[in-house]
């Protein structure tokens, strides 16, 4: 069974997780609801942090060095 590689899609899902949270915000808002905009808020707010970290996800830590691309050698078909 093939692997789905979904990590190019990480950020996507991230920052459509931070869209989901402020349209949470505007309903919420619109609407008050009482005790119920704490809950929307409380929700909103989760989306929010887990998608800006999705989103930065894939950052580099900038105080290790870049990785060492080593150069092949030529397999014995190259060389002939």
């Amino acid at each position: 069974m093939a692997r789905v590689d979904l990590f190019a899609k990480i950020p996507l899902i991230g920052m459509s997780m931070v869209f989901l949270a402020m349209a949470i915000v505007a309903v919420t808002a619109y609407l008050h609801v009482g005790w119920w905009s704490i809950i929307g808020y409380a929700i909103a707010a989760v989306l929010m942090v887990s998608g800006f970290a999705l989103t930065f996800k894939d950052i580099n830590d900038p105080s290790k060095p870049p990785p060492v691309v080593q150069k092949p050698e030529p397999s014995d078909g190259a060389n002939r």
